[in-house]
């Protein structure tokens, strides 16, 4: 078993790792990869991400798009922590998914909402989900998603992020490391491009609680899953050399 993840502050890998404990699966960080087109075979191939909005991560979407996938059955692990809406579709419509599933786990999207005072409480109802999932995996449980053709588009909802700095910034360059994208950099001020993936890792993880795209932001709590740390983080984020 191969898994494919995107985390941006550690509830894909998070999800990715329990899975992987129990069936053995192998673990590919799509940012370590992204760059590269290649083909890819095993038994059973599966997807963790969080869903925006009504659809995959732009990233998601052009990896599996642009390489090649071969097996004999196909999963997808979607995270929401609000509401769930068929981003997995979007996936089925690309490759044959055999069984899809929706895994709610604390927010991270401080454009809106506060994440949770206490996001271990949360992530103890999150356990006990994925233990079904992981049982329906390990059985090769058929779960048909309808697939939808066209991507949902966070960014028509939300606009793409234009992020700002407050005095705070210390210039330290977490955020530069955890982007998936490598969207940021730091010279005399920080530099976002074009590429933002809207995943808000940077705002979430910058120990100076310095970035904000609303001013409400610097006001709601900050997050990272507590069981996965920002190196760890920084690594899966950053291309293999």
């Amino acid at each position: 078993m191969t898994i494919f993840y995107f985390t941006a502050t550690g509830n894909s890998l998070f999800t990715a790792r329990k899975i992987a404990e129990s069936t053995g699966a192998t673990l590919i960080s799509i940012p370590q990869v992204f760059a590269k087109q290649q083909s890819y075979s095993d038994d059973s191939i599966g997807f963790v991400y969080p869903q925006y909005a009504i659809s995959l991560p732009k990233m998601i979407r052009s990896f599996i798009l642009n390489n090649e996938f071969k097996a004999d059955y196909f999963f997808a692990v979607d995270l929401y922590s609000f509401i769930r809406l068929n981003a997995i579709g979007e996936i089925a419509g690309i490759v044959p998914l055999n069984y899809g599933a929706y895994l709610k786990t604390p927010c991270n999207f401080t454009f809106v909402f506060n994440p949770p005072k206490n996001p271990s409480k949360v992530l103890q109802k999150t356990e006990i989900r994925l233990e079904q999932i992981i049982k329906d995996i390990t059985e090769h449980k058929n779960k048909p998603i309808k697939p939808r053709k066209n991507p949902g588009g966070a960014t028509k909802f939300f606009g793409e992020s234009r992020f700002k700095v407050t005095d705070d910034c210390e210039k330290c360059g977490t955020c530069a490391k955890v982007c998936p994208a490598n969207n940021i950099e730091i010279r005399e001020n920080i530099l976002y491009g074009n590429g933002c993936e809207n995943c808000f890792a940077c705002a979430n993880l910058c120990p100076s609680h310095a970035i904000y795209s609303n001013k409400k932001m610097l006001k709601h709590r900050q997050y990272r899953n507590p069981l996965i740390s920002i190196d760890e983080i920084i690594e899966v984020n950053n291309e293999m050399q």
